[in-house]
């Protein structure tokens, strides 16, 4: 729980007890931290102590206060406020702290227990409260379950390379080599033939280059997708196990029957 300066209307306000007893100026204000409403205020002797100065204040409770001008008057009483815990820091309250006040403003002395029919004074757990008329009220416990939001967990994107093997079909031409059969008209001879008709020694025509078409693989970053992070809220039923206590009327007698 931490304290907040900014409030005009008690900053620099004189607070009294619930007797009208000056305590001193309110310097700090201490804002619970799920509602963010004023739960306690922090008092420094004095009428005109500065809100920034850094002695550790005394620590009283908001409840049942009464604000007017430049004026707060408190539920509790002097006794209470100057015996209350100290806490370590002027700008904070940790919750071992809050619970300490708050177990010590609970007692009777404290002035916020009522002494009336329906209460039971003392510091241990509380009985059954008897009326005049003898009748009997019974107490018990009420859970009372609230959700609050918590840090669960954290998520990054990451980028990782990941390989996979494409098969891409492609179609390629090669050059073959063929033989083509001319015919020849009578009288005609190949260039260099005897014109005698001897036949003459096998020769060849030389070697022919062939060609053909090979794939060529090459490879290019493009961009493929773009992603973002984001959240979203989900919903779920959970369940919550907790004992409660009740009070059961026994009744017990001591005196026996006679015939």
């Amino acid at each position: 729980m931490a304290s907040d300066p900014t409030p005009p209307s008690v900053i620099g306000a004189t607070a009294h007890d619930r007797d009208g007893k000056p305590l001193g100026t309110i310097t700090a204000v201490y804002l619970d931290d799920v509602t963010q409403q004023p739960t306690w205020v922090g008092l420094t002797p004095g009428q005109h102590a500065a809100p920034d100065t850094d002695e550790v204040p005394l620590i009283a409770p908001v409840t049942g206060s009464e604000f007017g001008d430049d004026r707060v008057q408190l539920a509790v009483d002097s006794a209470a406020v100057h015996s209350a815990p100290r806490a370590t820091r002027p700008d904070h309250l940790s919750p071992e702290e809050e619970a300490a006040l708050l177990e010590h403003y609970r007692r009777p002395a404290a002035g916020l227990v009522r002494d009336d029919a329906t209460t039971v004074r003392g510091g241990g757990a509380a009985g059954p409260v008897r009326g005049g008329d003898g009748t009997v009220t019974l107490a018990e416990e009420q859970l009372d379950v609230t959700t609050v939001v918590e840090p669960w967990t954290r998520a990054v994107l990451r980028i990782e390379e990941v390989s996979e093997e494409v098969l891409v079909p492609v179609t390629i031409t090669r050059q073959r080599a063929r033989i083509e059969h001319l015919p020849l008209a009578h009288g005609d001879r190949e260039p260099g033939t005897a014109a005698t008709g001897e036949r003459q020694p096998s020769r060849s025509t030389g070697w022919v280059t062939l060609y053909a078409e090979e794939p060529r693989v090459s490879l290019e970053r493009v961009p493929a997708e773009r992603v973002r992070l984001s959240t979203t809220w989900e919903t779920e039923e959970s369940q919550v196990t907790e004992q409660v206590r009740h009070e059961e009327v026994d009744l017990t007698t001591t005196d026996t029957l006679r015939d």
